[in-house]
């Protein structure tokens, strides 16, 4: 296993402190939902696809859903999506 070193400013030191027996368990559920949200910013900018976010973020669709719905990320549609589904 390797070691990591990080700093945390003084002023959210006393905030770790009654969770520093489990700091890799917060560290992993930043590192998810850092990467949720960056897989929605690439999504809502149009620049990935909606399962490719998902994807990346290593998330089921329903999950990666309910991310969306709380970050405020809403369906890209287009015309010809709506018409396509239609048909």
């Amino acid at each position: 296993m390797q070691k990591m070193i990080v700093e945390i400013p003084d002023e959210l030191v006393s905030q770790f402190t009654p969770y520093q027996d489990r700091l890799p368990e917060l560290m992993l559920l930043g590192l998810h939902q850092v990467k949720a949200q960056e897989a929605l910013l690439l999504y809502s900018r149009g620049l990935i696809s909606f399962a490719r976010a998902a994807e990346l973020a290593g998330l089921s669709r329903t999950e990666m859903i309910r991310q969306a719905r709380a970050a405020g990320v809403r369906p890209r549609w287009s015309e010809a999506m709506i018409q396509k589904e239609l048909v």
